[in-house]
């Protein structure tokens, strides 16, 4: 593989992690903050237990995250029927600024990023992509 391509991952890394820091930065959070805030506002799963598996955050780290997201007014904890040791997390509506501004924020970006693509280039970027992220969840799991 080219170095090229390695070199082309690690800038869109650069400029991802740019954008996010500037979201953190908005909203006095740290990225793994940010990102449960995201993971919730865009999935079904709602547990610790789902961020880990899906994040490969430790469980320490969103354990940490979730109790400052819940200190800061940004989730609470939802303990359903008598399963006591399943919590369900729920975004109050502090975190929906946060939600809005990255996805603001990440539009820039991508137009940023794909502007001279067409729409036939930016759909097997995106299949090619999904490819690649699967080996990645098959190497890990």
């Amino acid at each position: 593989m080219s170095e090229a391509f390695w070199d082309s991952m690690n800038q869109f890394k650069n400029a991802y992690d740019e954008m996010m820091n500037d979201v953190c930065q908005k909203f006095g959070i740290n990225p793994a903050e940010a990102n449960i805030i995201l993971f919730l506002g865009r999935r079904k799963e709602d547990t610790a237990t789902d961020i880990v598996k899906y994040t490969g955050y430790s469980k320490s780290n969103v354990s940490t995250a979730v109790r400052k997201l819940e200190l800061g007014n940004y989730l609470e904890t939802i303990c359903l029927n008598s399963n006591r040791r399943t919590i369900h997390l729920k975004l109050k509506d502090k975190a929906k600024p946060v939600i809005s501004y990255y996805q603001r924020q990440k539009k820039k970006l991508e137009q940023e990023l794909f502007k001279n693509f067409t729409s036939d280039e930016l759909n097997a970027l995106f299949l090619l992509s999904n490819k690649v992220s699967n080996n990645i969840v098959g190497k890990v799991n």
